[in-house]
């Protein structure tokens, strides 16, 4: 059920051998001649790095042309930094952040990503807010003082957990570094909780983890926090949801996309091939990735995105049929 909205809602990049490359059929490409591509994804902790994973394996197995590597990384803010910096050809983000990137607004004014571009759209993902149930931390302001993880160092989330909860004017003992670090401090109950990112529907494996070794509360934000956050953030959306671990109760929480993000420099073919083979093989993808297996990217890009699209996924859902709203549409088709 994904809930009841609220408001609204390495590494290389291939440069002149990759146009090269993209004239050769699938398969026939030399062994030498391979394009190496570069996925930045999560950390291996999170239940999403193995989407990723189901990524590359599965384009490798297709394409004889193409080696697909997964780089394991700090989550949104830090693949932002490794995709501009061309160390990466796409990777892990949630819309509407990737929007937030591409055009420098919100609390990345004045540094805009114009190169950058949306390439898919899956799951909904809530940034749930996780305490031990044993303390006495009932709220967001409970927080207050309170030694608590904003997510792992240099991820989407850490940056939206400690934007929000500013806000709100709550301010926590931020305890510092990965998802992995954080989830061992909170099993030896040296920090009171954290803030992790998961599906709607599904299970994350860190926070059933967590769950082995102390009881677990959900918080919520309440209406008057809602309206604190969306007083700077208009664009943000909050759902109802009852989170999917045993003795969850409904909770109020930040709800986005997860999104796969790229740039204009990965080429017009590659992007077709590549967002096509995500399309056409999702049942691969989902032998390892099960939550996919239901998800329409399709429908999903279409709905939920709100960045300027890849133009090889431009071309390809045209060619399906589609009509591509125009603030999806890329620069590149509009000159073209």
């Amino acid at each position: 059920m994904l809930g009841r909205l609220l408001t609204p809602l390495r590494t290389a990049t291939a440069g002149a051998a990759l146009a090269a490359l993209a004239a050769l059929p699938a398969g026939q490409a030399a062994a030498q001649d391979k394009t190496f591509l570069t996925i930045a994804a999560t950390g291996q902790s999170s239940s999403l790095y193995a989407y990723h994973v189901a990524q590359a394996q599965m384009l490798n197995a297709l394409f004889d042309d193409l080696e697909v590597t997964v780089m394991e990384t700090g989550g949104g803010v830090d693949n932002r930094k490794r995709l501009a910096r061309g160390e990466a050809d796409w990777g892990l983000f949630a819309e509407p952040e990737f929007f937030e990137y591409q055009e420098g607004v919100g609390p990345w004014e004045g540094q805009a990503q114009p190169d950058f571009r949306l390439f898919w759209v899956t799951n909904p993902l809530a940034y749930y807010l996780v305490v031990n149930a044993d303390s006495d931390i009932t709220s967001l302001s409970d927080l207050d003082g309170r030694e608590f993880s904003g997510g792992a160092a240099g991820s989407s989330t850490e940056r939206v957990t400690r934007n929000q909860l500013e806000l709100v004017g709550v301010e926590p003992d931020w305890f510092t570094g990965s998802y992995g670090d954080a989830r061992d401090a909170m099993k030896d109950r040296r920090i009171d909780g954290l803030a992790k990112a998961g599906l709607f529907d599904r299970p994350d494996g860190l926070i059933l983890d967590i769950g082995t070794a102390v009881p677990l509360r959900f918080l919520s934000y309440s209406d008057a926090e809602i309206a604190k956050v969306q007083e700077t953030f208009p664009h943000y959306q909050f759902v109802t949801l009852t989170p999917p671990y045993e003795g969850a109760q409904e909770t109020v929480v930040r709800g986005v996309f997860i999104a796969q993000g790229t740039t204009n420099r990965l080429s017009e073919e590659l992007g077709y091939r590549i967002f096509k083979a995500m399309v056409e093989h999702q049942d691969k993808i989902a032998e390892t990735y099960p939550a996919i297996a239901a998800v329409d990217i399709v429908e999903n890009t279409l709905k939920y995105g709100t960045a300027p699209l890849h133009i090889g996924v431009y071309n390809y859902l045209v060619e399906q049929g589609h009509d591509v709203p125009d603030h999806l549409t890329p620069p590149e088709a509009k000159q073209g």
